[in-house]
């Protein structure tokens, strides 16, 4: 196939490219060309802003177009009104959903109607701006799109560090701080089984929408796949560390336990895609996987979770 890909060189765009090539398919990549402007040399590459530059994709027929990088109606609307395709695939999330209460989300339930005023993307936007973006894909191309929901992607240069984070504290020294109880459940999904299944949808020319995440585990069983070392490990109830003044996801991967929020974290149901084909590597290689790529990149500052300062403060509180 001959597949243009938004996007293209970082993190989950650059794991499905990768996929694309290894099946054999021919892969042109459209983006500004300012993040990891050196990788795949040997692809064809039309440099261009989505926003202003689309009509450089007009003059051509995609087999598949995918699209990594729209954030908001804004980034989208020009690529719709410029590409000629009969399938599409849209990189959306688990956060177009508003209610966890019942337990972990089936794609058929209904995402709320939302309008949301501005171009701004925050916490609180992203996943109604992917729900707009969701509803115009589906309103102009019907039966030719496929979305795709993933929960938090982790895995090789994942630009978050938020699984990160826990690979390098757990396999670090010392005392580290865990936040909640070791019971609450919590879901992520490898890049690369991400780039795999999305592939293979696209290869049968599948439509609809899948929430893509692994099977959801306790966080005590996710310390103990993701930790190789012998850092003390230190378990916060949500009170204390509420009444710290810390807010959700400040820690990676940490949700308080509530009314909203049950289990502690954003769960949705996985089925239908594990019917389609879905697999997930080990959480123990995807920690490792991650933690090699972090020590040759040479990772220090993290953009995720708390610094360790903070961290030694807390712990100092509770006498550790």
């Amino acid at each position: 196939m001959k597949v243009l890909i938004i996007g293209g060189t970082s993190f989950v765009g650059r794991h499905i490219v990768e996929k694309l090539l290894e099946n054999g398919h021919e892969v042109v990549l459209f983006n500004r060309g300012k993040s990891n402007p050196g990788i795949f040399p040997e692809l064809r590459r039309i440099i261009g802003d989505r926003r202003k530059d689309a009509v450089k994709l007009a003059n051509e027929r995609w087999d598949a177009v995918i699209d990594t990088s729209a954030y908001t109606p804004a980034d989208l609307q020009p690529i719709l009104e410029n590409i000629t395709t009969d399938h599409y695939t849209f990189i959306s999330t688990i956060s177009v959903y508003n209610n966890f209460k019942q337990g972990p989300v089936k794609e058929n339930v209904p995402v709320p109607e939302v309008e949301v005023e501005g171009d701004d993307v925050t916490g609180e936007t992203y996943g109604p701006f992917k729900v707009m973006c969701e509803r115009l894909i589906e309103e102009r191309l019907s039966d030719e799109a496929l979305i795709i929901r993933p929960g938090i992607v982790v895995g090789p240069a994942d630009p978050t560090d938020r699984f990160t984070y826990w690979a390098i504290k757990l396999n670090g020294t010392g005392p580290i701080l865990i936040p909640g109880t070791k019971t609450r459940k919590l879901q992520w999904i490898d890049a690369r089984d991400l780039a795999e299944f999305t592939v293979s949808q696209i290869e049968k020319k599948a439509t609809g929408v899948f929430n893509v995440v692994a099977d959801p585990v306790s966080m005590e069983e996710f310390v103990s796949g993701v930790a190789f070392g012998e850092a003390e490990t230190v378990w916060v109830d949500d009170r204390y560390l509420l009444g710290e003044g810390l807010q959700a996801f400040e820690l990676p991967f940490w949700i308080p336990i509530s009314a909203d929020f049950p289990e502690g974290f954003m769960l949705v149901d996985n089925e239908k895609a594990k019917n389609e084909g879905l697999t997930f590597r080990s959480l123990e290689e995807s920690a490792k996987d991650t933690l090699q790529w972090s020590r040759t990149e040479g990772l220090s500052l993290l953009k995720a979770g708390i610094d360790e300062e903070k961290e030694r403060d807390l712990l100092k509180k509770l006498k550790i």
